[in-house]
């Protein structure tokens, strides 16, 4: 495993309420940094983020995901975290771990409320 200095790390919590796209976000930053060789999609049941049995089932996130980058020596690391209310502790938890959050804002939907929790905590967290 490569080693990184501190500095070349980042932690990135992807956040936004649930069918937002942060799973299909995440996926296309994946594929296109070439982590991964191919573009995972929620409806096939085969993204990086959701592999838990439950998860492919109901085509949503329920617990955070870890999905690694490497860029330009560094490394980041992507926190998919679940938007919708049922699994607020763990998107409160990748946050209190992250550099900086990606909020993703449907634009179908617009901004939902799920977003907005996000947002006050991202305040709430400085």
């Amino acid at each position: 495993m490569k080693s990184y200095p501190t500095e070349n790390i980042r932690n990135i919590v992807m956040v936004g309420h649930g069918g937002s796209g942060k799973t299909s976000l995440t996926e296309a930053m994946l594929f296109c940094s070439g982590a991964t060789t191919r573009l995972g999609k929620i409806a096939e049941g085969n993204t990086v983020s959701d592999f838990e049995e439950e998860e492919i089932r109901k085509g949503v996130s329920i617990s955070t995901a870890l999905a690694p980058i490497e860029w330009q020596d560094n490394k980041i690391n992507i926190l998919d975290a679940p938007g919708y209310a049922d699994f607020i502790g763990e998107l409160r938890a990748a946050m209190r771990v992250a550099d900086l959050a990606v909020f993703v804002v449907s634009g179908v939907e617009g901004l939902e409320v799920q977003t907005q929790v996000a947002w006050n905590y991202a305040i709430e967290l400085g």
